[in-house]
């Protein structure tokens, strides 16, 4: 069949934990999980694009042209929870123009399926792994079958939305083909701190052992590529696509220490000059893992710090202390790797004294670059199921539904105001970024012209920025009575 798969325009969420120029800035990556599916349908002898309108900046109407002249016979879309709104819009725009059958796939089909069937944009969603169940949904429409027994379909019956259940079967990672590159417009893509072209992201990971309480990725089983297969997709991006620099998108990179040497050590043997960076813990590394990570081209980690207050560290269940941190950011700085920070503002127990504390430290221990944002109950995780048991109501199934317009949710595990946490942020950021000292340090180790528009243009955007105009935008849903 012919399938088309559209990656749209999402932006700033009004309930997003980001300020808007960073949602706006920090990273246009490619669609990594429509490639995955696009590859999926390719195997399988489909013939498939994939538009990503999102890089392109493509409108609805520009993307119905190329809809249009390619005639599909099924157009997919990816909802994720924060930007199922969009989805939606779009879907419905390109049902109302063109004769098509719309599947929708995603972690918010499998969390909120019936709610997200309820629109009517949408023929068909996809739970679980696409690997054998997208496959054959489409096999079944392809032959006007009845998709009742299809594991994992959710679809419609004289008006009634049912659920299939999703196969229990595991794919392994491995077995699954590279993403569809080819498909992708790779010269687009980038990162706030990246430096080469072509940029690309990667997951050799899926899921997390660590238990966070303010993370959905926790709850998705944990599984690692082998290291064969992860250079030999490196290899591909390196020689098919130009690419120069990758972004492991794992949550947490070097879990796995005999495996990560493993890599570095592929990587080397084949003589692959790339860079690369990824995502960490501070108590995942030690000395031969980065010492091993720098040979072999990882020039920056972005360690998941959240606060330096050992009790708000304890609340959110990440079990680390200040001193592991230290010791990993010197550790990768031994070896020439920059660090970038993640920190939280509005985590259980913080206060005034504990957000200082963190902007001092990320000051003292001379990280490269930081990001920070608010503590909000994502989809699917522990302060999600704390919010609907206090206030007796799932804000995001509500949204979803249409029921709640968008705003921000409460926060009723922390002493911060709104106003206080956006604050807070905001003060985060200006107190490390906008330093003299930071400032000359990082002209120094700009490397082209294209990385300094860049912060030229960031920089701007936030010094123009208008805390009040923000505040008017957001208001906090209401809580429920029961």
């Amino acid at each position: 069949m012919k399938i088309a798969l559209i990656h749209c325009p999402f932006g700033h969420r009004i309930f997003s934990e980001n300020l808007k120029v960073v949602d706006e800035e920090f990273c246009l990556a490619p669609p990594i999980i429509l490639a995955y599916v696009a590859a999926i349908l390719e195997k399988a002898g489909h013939q498939v694009i994939l538009i990503d309108a999102n890089a392109l900046r493509l409108t609805k109407e520009k993307t119905l042209k190329i809809l249009k002249e390619f005639k599909p016979d099924i157009v997919g879309f990816r909802a994720d929870t924060y930007w199922f709104h969009r989805v939606v819009e779009w879907a419905d725009y390109f049902k109302n123009n063109m004769n098509v059958i719309i599947i929708v796939g995603g972690i918010n089909i499998t969390l909120y399926p019936r709610e997200s069937l309820s629109h009517r944009c949408f023929d068909y969603g996809i739970t679980g792994e696409a690997n054998e169940s997208l496959l054959k949904l489409i096999l079944a429409v392809e032959n006007k079958r009845n998709v009742k027994g299809v594991q994992g379909v959710v679809y419609r019956e004289n008006g009634i939305v049912i659920c299939n259940p999703a196969s229990e079967n595991i794919v392994a990672f491995d077995d699954y083909p590279f993403p569809a590159r080819h498909l992708l417009p790779n010269k687009l893509y980038y990162s706030f701190t990246s430096q080469l072209k072509n940029f690309t992201i990667m997951i050799t990971s899926t899921g997390c052992p660590f238990k966070c309480s303010f993370c959905a990725i926790s709850r998705l089983a944990y599984r690692e590529r082998n290291p064969i297969n992860v250079v030999d997709e490196i290899e591909e991006c390196y020689r098919k696509f130009n690419v120069r620099e990758i972004d492991f998108f794992d949550a947490t990179f070097f879990i796995n220490k005999k495996r990560s040497i493993a890599i570095c050590e592929e990587i080397l043997k084949r003589g692959i000059k790339i860079e690369w960076s990824c995502r960490s813990r501070a108590d995942v590394v030690d000395d031969d893992i980065l010492r091993m990570a720098s040979q072999a081209g990882c020039r920056k980690i972005y360690y998941g710090i959240e606060s330096v207050a050992d009790e708000v560290l304890k609340n959110v269940n990440k079990k680390v202390d200040a001193g592991q941190i230290i010791r990993a950011i010197n550790l990768a700085h031994k070896y020439g790797i920059n660090t970038l920070g993640f920190f939280m503002v509005g985590n259980p127990s913080d206060n005034r004294d504990s957000i200082l504390s963190s902007i001092k430290f990320a000051k003292k221990i001379k990280l490269d670059f930081i990001q920070v944002c608010r503590t909000i109950a994502k989809p699917n995780t522990e302060l999600n199921d704390y919010l609907i048991k206090m206030h007796g109501v799932d804000y995001w199934r509500e949204y979803i539904l249409g029921k709640r317009a968008e705003g921000r949710l409460p926060t009723p595990w922390s002493e911060l105001s709104e106003d206080e946490a956006e604050r807070y942020l905001r003060k985060f950021y200006r107190d490390f970024y906008f330093r003299p000292s930071y400032i000359i340090k990082r002209i120094f180790r700009i490397r082209s012209l294209v990385e300094l528009v860049r912060y030229i243009k960031a920089a701007m955007r936030w010094s123009f920025s208008n805390y009040s105009d923000v505040k008017k935008e957001f208001k906090i849903l209401p809580q429920h009575n029961r």
